[in-house]
């Protein structure tokens, strides 16, 4: 079965819309709790005090004529006639000797286990749920010298306005609570609508992406919000995108270029010479120039191969301990003579005596490579120089040539395959792939590589390793 899940706006509207109900029945539901108990504490207050006053009257006066006249008596103990009250004096027989009520209601019986607690002197509070309307009645002992209870005094008053005004406190409650709900889930919708509306346009120009429409961006306006950082995230990562399928596409142009030249060498001096006969020395250097162009090929293709394992991670290096002014001073030593060849002054610096832990094969050819560069792009005459030091645990290795220098604008891509900048730095020989490697054994090593180069004044490759 599919699991339906509702859109994100539905989502926040039900939740903010279930947290806001939550709060606002507990917050009623105190309210009203709370608004009730204080009518009650004032109701019983006033009957409190009403009977404690004729309860200390009749306990001074020890007058019985006060029942032949109750309501007078009652005007001149309490100052006026109660309003909305019953009272009535009980003997300790559980007769009722004299009565006073202001209520629309039938004589209220008193109960026996009320008689009993009062006799023992309890004050007694009680709702009487059967009258109509409800009473609230008090009961107090009057207790003589002896600690004697000679009779007993109720007073009570209708709860009549006391349900009626909680009736409608109850319906305010019932039609605020759903009214305040209603609307603020309504409000909430269209918020949460308005808030995600960025959102659905990510998702619209992430429909229209593809790898031959990388130039949508999303308009981000002037928000400066959680989705407006979202959505440059998302604008960089198509920058990134089309990059990468920019540089894919012309690696594999630069690929195809690259065997293409051998094999087009290879094919063009066949067809030539086949098109007569030829003398054994003829097909000695024809098969001379096909081996050169093969040979040509392979590097390129052991060196893709190289470069494609190591972006999978599959190459593990062979870590050893390696002396890097040997490593330093065995190069310089190959290299001579194809310096010598070009007339170019191959210069050995100081050197520091170090040792690191690497592969040292890798590390041969990083450096075989940035200097075979170095050599390869100096013209006759000129020189170059390595050199190395050591800085905050990390040894440099220099090598610098005057040779015709790099273009600002190539600088940042002189590291990618293939890459060709301007004229007077396109390859002579060799697979292209060298600075690629060199770049990969650094970082294999946890270091870096880096360039710096203006046009005519030359280049400084700087190799940096761990100790």
């Amino acid at each position: 079965m599919k699991k339906f899940d509702l859109p994100i706006k539905w989502r926040l509207t039900v939740w903010y819309g279930g947290i806001l109900a939550l709060i606002l029945i507990v917050f009623s539901s105190g309210v009203y709790i709370y608004f009730k108990n204080s009518l009650q504490k004032s109701i019983d207050t006033k009957i409190k005090s009403i009977g404690e006053v004729l309860s200390s009257s009749l306990t001074e006066s020890h007058n019985t004529s006060i029942f032949g006249n109750f309501e007078r008596y009652l005007e001149n103990v309490l100052g006026r006639k109660p309003k909305g009250k019953f009272i009535q004096i009980i003997d300790s027989s559980g007769k009722i000797g004299a009565k006073m009520s202001d209520i629309e209601t039938e004589t209220v019986p008193t109960s026996f286990s009320t008689l009993e607690r009062a006799l023992k002197g309890e004050v007694i509070y009680e709702t009487i749920e059967g009258a109509r309307p409800r009473l609230r009645i008090i009961t107090i002992p009057i207790v003589e010298e002896n600690k004697k209870v000679t009779s007993i005094v109720q007073v009570g008053t209708s709860l009549e306005d006391f349900d009626e005004t909680m009736k409608k406190l109850l319906i305010i409650m019932i039609i605020s609570i759903p009214t305040s709900l209603s609307v603020t889930i309504v409000i909430g919708y269209f918020m949460a609508k308005k808030a995600l509306k960025p959102v659905d346009q990510i998702r619209k120009t992430a429909i229209k992406i593809s790898s031959s429409n990388l130039d949508e961006r999303i308009d981000i306006g002037k928000r400066r919000d959680e989705l407006s950082r979202l959505a440059e995230t998302f604008n960089d990562m198509i920058t990134r995108l089309k990059d990468a399928f920019q540089r894919i596409n012309q690696f594999s142009i630069d690929v195809s270029h690259e065997l293409k030249t051998p094999l087009t060498i290879l094919k063009g001096e066949t067809e030539v010479t086949l098109r007569k006969d030829r003398e054994n020395e003829d097909y000695r250097k024809l098969l001379k120039s096909h081996l050169e162009e093969v040979d040509r090929m392979t590097r390129i293709v052991d060196d893709l191969l190289l470069l494609s394992k190591a972006d999978s991670e599959e190459i593990r290096l062979n870590i050893e301990d390696i002396a890097l002014r040997d490593l330093v001073v065995d190069i310089c030593m190959d290299m001579k003579i194809f310096a010598d060849n070009k007339g170019i002054e191959l210069i050995v610096s100081e050197l520091e005596d170090v040792r690191l832990k690497g592969d040292e094969l890798k590390l041969r050819r990083m450096l075989w490579n940035v200097v075979q560069n170095g050599i390869k792009y100096t013209e006759k005459g000129g020189k170059v120089e390595i050199s190395s030091y050591v800085n905050n645990g990390y040894v440099w290795i220099d090598v610098k040539d005057n040779g015709v220098g790099i273009s600002e604008k190539d600088m940042k891509y002189i590291f990618d395959r293939f890459y060709r900048g301007d004229k007077s730095r396109r390859r002579e020989s060799g697979s292209g792939l060298g600075l690629s490697i060199s770049k990969w054994i650094a970082e294999a090593h946890r270091g870096v590589i880096e360039v710096k180069s203006r046009p005519l004044e030359g280049s400084l490759f700087s190799i940096k390793l761990p100790i």
